[in-house]
């Protein structure tokens, strides 16, 4: 080891050794983190995002003027003779829905 001397007195000053004490503290954030790992609280790895791909989305199902109004009718006449409230602007808008969600349920046909 070096030694120095120091100028305004004679001594001799040698660097310490380490203690146990300064080695444990150390030592010790190694294991804090092991703890929070341990723990679970440890920052939480993000999520992949999720993307929908354009490709794979269902086409928009065709739907007649004609079959929209038909349903819209029979709605409405459900509707009055149950007694609901309700106007043609709702009885169409679930005409729309209905035969959307059956066209997408069941393959179409070959014509």
């Amino acid at each position: 080891m070096a030694t120095k001397k120091s100028p305004s007195t004679a001594k001799t000053i040698t660097p310490k050794k380490a203690t146990s004490a300064q080695a444990r503290s150390v030592e010790k954030p190694k294991a804090t983190v092991r703890k929070q790992r341990a723990t679970g609280k440890a920052t939480p790895k993000l999520a992949p995002k999720l993307t929908l791909d354009p490709k794979h989305t269902a086409p928009e199902p065709e739907i007649s003027h004609e079959a929209i109004s038909l349903r819209a009718y029979f709605i409405a006449e459900r509707r009055h003779q149950m007694g609901w409230d309700g106007d043609s602007h709702t009885d169409w808008l679930d005409a729309v829905t209905q035969l959307k969600a059956e066209a997408l349920e069941k393959p179409l046909k070959m014509r």
